[in-house]
């Protein structure tokens, strides 16, 4: 069995590997959490203990996470303006409240994640969407994206090793910053300074992967400098770099 596996494209975060529990933490992803073995715990901010075999966590919700025994966790990050998380919040009504199931929805589906685990290579980005497909009724939704916010998104993403200034966006696309902090956070999900540093961390993660070493991903990914990395990944995963990442 691989020590831990680690995919990171387009949106989607995938990680698997001995986790036995986490600090409490939020992140800005809608989350999926599944166990290989029986049923996981997630505690939420206010204490309150569910037990579930497959988890589904709002982005920014506080949360602790623990499996026991043999179990490996599997956990899945959407980007909160991903069209997986858009149908999961739409299915659920995702809001502040986790989502707990009691019953898998497809048992050949986590079977092919379990054999990821094991060391398959497997089309991690199929198998996620067959998975959303299962849990939103293999329902399409089509959203109404605001161009002006995909244009946005897009230029974050080129733009992660550079200063960005809400001011700066909203000149872009002849708005007030006031008006565009609302438009931005309304088709997002999140405040425009809190994608900036998802997508940064996204993009740092995706080049740790692809071989890069720590400082250089961090550098090209945006953040300051090592320790401003670490810090936000322990806060947004609950569990330090060095325990889940090779750089």
């Amino acid at each position: 069995m691989e020590a831990f596996r680690l995919f990171f494209k387009d949106g989607i975060g995938v990680y698997s590997g001995h986790v036995a529990t986490t600090k409490l933490h939020a992140h800005h992803a809608t989350e999926i959490i599944y166990c290989t073995q029986g049923q996981h715990k997630i505690i939420d901010n206010s204490g309150k203990e569910n037990f579930s075999v497959l988890s589904i966590i709002p982005h920014d919700i506080k949360h602790q996470f623990s499996c026991h025994g043999n179990s490996i966790p599997v956990f899945i990050f959407m980007d909160p303006f991903h069209q997986f998380s858009e149908r999961l919040k739409q299915t659920y009504q995702l809001d502040k409240e986790i989502i707990g199931l009691q019953k898998l929805p497809n048992e050949q589906i986590m079977n092919e994640f379990k054999h990821w685990i094991m060391g398959k290579e497997i089309d991690v980005m199929h198998y996620t969407r067959l998975l959303v497909d299962q849990l939103t009724g293999h329902h399409t939704y089509s959203t109404q994206s605001d161009q002006r916010i995909v244009n946005s998104i897009q230029h974050i993403k080129e733009s992660l090793s550079q200063e960005m200034r809400i001011e700066d966006m909203a000149s872009k696309v002849h708005l007030s910053a006031s008006r565009y902090a609302h438009l931005f956070k309304e088709h997002v999900g999140i405040p425009f300074r809190r994608y900036i540093l998802w997508a940064r961390m996204q993009s740092t993660v995706e080049s740790i992967i692809l071989g890069n070493s720590l400082t250089i991903a961090c550098y090209d990914g945006g953040f300051s400098d090592l320790p401003h990395f670490s810090k936000t990944f322990t806060e947004m995963f609950g569990v330090a770099p060095s325990s889940v990442l090779k750089g």
